[in-house]
């Protein structure tokens, strides 16, 4: 019952408008936006249990990750996934690197992650370790590990953990100003500055078309992972 009660505040609580310097996504994006934020309030308990094991704020991962999940679409997402079977798992990010899952990550992205990762000293302290072969096998087992959603969390997590080690100015800025930093470098780059990342937040380069076309919207992705996190704010204050 418990947690059908917050899928149903969830729920109602999408209609809410929510102030913002840039509309309110949430009737912007209409039927998509109240799938995913059905599917986040269905999925949180599972995806929180993930990005705890790996010391990561929950609520900040969720909101880096959901305007990703506004524009997933399950048919698309099943023809990509099986394109990386052949083409990444043949040839490497050079030959097929599509985003794919709920969080559409590409195995390019995984990759640097994976990479980052076991330079830190943080790969013993949580016992994640990864091979970063150049082959067809290491390649298949990171392209399962990108189809299954709690793998998806941890990449997340990992991401993260990451960027505030590399950044450490992150972990003293206020929550809303940190999502927006942290998003910003999972939509446009994992390796760029704090003032790149500062830089880029406003600029619109997000859209939900399949294809874009002249008729194209664009949207600021911080912005949209912003309105999330203060949602979920929100929806923590009425527990």
């Amino acid at each position: 019952m418990y947690l059908q009660a917050l899928i149903l505040m969830a729920t109602l609580f999408v209609a809410l408008p929510i102030a913002s310097s840039s509309g309110d996504y949430a009737q912007t994006f209409g039927a998509d936006w109240t799938w995913a934020a059905e599917n986040a309030a269905c999925r949180r308990i599972e995806w929180g249990e993930v990005f705890a094991s790996l010391d990561a704020d929950a609520a900040e991962c969720e909101a880096v990750i959901f305007p990703e999940q506004l524009r997933y679409s399950r048919l698309k997402d099943g023809m990509e996934q099986a394109a990386l079977h052949v083409l990444y798992v043949q040839g490497g990010k050079e030959t097929g690197n599509f985003s794919i899952g709920v969080f559409q990550m590409k195995p390019s992205f995984a990759e640097q992650v994976e990479k980052a990762w076991m330079n830190s000293p943080m790969r013993h302290t949580y016992k994640l370790y990864f091979d970063l072969q150049n082959s067809r096998e290491s390649r298949r087992r990171r392209l399962k590990r990108l189809t299954d959603d709690k793998w998806q969390c941890v990449y997340v997590a990992v991401f993260i953990r990451l960027m505030l080690d590399r950044e450490p100015l992150l972990r003293t800025l206020p929550s809303e100003e940190r999502v927006r930093s942290l998003a910003t470098a999972y939509n446009f780059s994992f390796t760029a500055s704090l003032d790149v990342l500062r830089q880029q937040q406003d600029r619109k380069t997000f859209h939900l078309d399949m294809l874009p076309s002249k008729k194209t919207v664009y949207y600021s992705y911080a912005d949209i992972a912003a309105q999330w996190y203060n949602s979920l704010k929100y929806l923590t204050k009425l527990q």
